[in-house]
């Protein structure tokens, strides 16, 4: 996967089904809910005119939340990060993976295993893993999880490169 590129979409919300914005809005208006803490999405495109975009970030700064969605070339969301706001800095609490069986255009439903990272950041961590084809739940504990990296600064609006990073030096296996 490529680091997200290319134009951005403001809305209301975004239409993971349809890939769309809900309720478009210009970047005045997004700018205005940003200030306010109201609930919008930036969308970033792949310039090459992909049908999903790169990311889909949701930002609630009234709910000290940022969460980002990433997709893959068929269109499906193989990763999310959620940030909570901490002073004046974002920190990734939350990593969620979703494994796919082949390379059809699915919906998270298709998923056949799914990881959920919850991190504190005093560096204790849960890690819940689902496995569809093993119909198997699996759950760890840890304490002493180094979360040094898993600190963001806090974006003016329009700064959306960092939170839109694929890669991070996270641990999490």
């Amino acid at each position: 996967m490529s680091e997200p590129t290319g134009p951005v979409t403001y809305s209301r919300r975004w239409s993971f089904r349809r890939h769309k914005p809900i309720e478009p809005m210009s970047a005045q208006q997004a700018a205005a809910r940003d200030a306010a803490g109201e609930f919008y999405t930036v969308a970033l495109r792949d310039p090459s005119g992909a049908a999903a975009p790169d990311a889909v970030i949701e930002i609630a700064w009234g709910n000290n939340h940022v969460g980002v969605w990433f997709f893959d070339e068929y269109g499906r969301q193989p990763l999310r990060y959620s940030f909570r706001r901490s002073n004046d800095h974002l920190f990734l609490h939350g990593i969620t993976q979703w494994d796919y069986p082949d390379e059809s255009a699915a919906t998270l439903s298709g998923a056949t295993r799914v990881d959920k990272f919850q991190f504190g950041e005093d560096g204790v961590a849960q890690r819940l893993n689902s496995n569809d084809a093993t119909r198997e739940t699996t759950k760890e504990d840890r304490s002493g999880v180094n979360v040094s990296t898993h600190w963001e600064s806090f974006p003016r609006f329009g700064e959306w490169a960092s939170l839109a990073r694929w890669k991070r030096g996270t641990s999490v296996s």
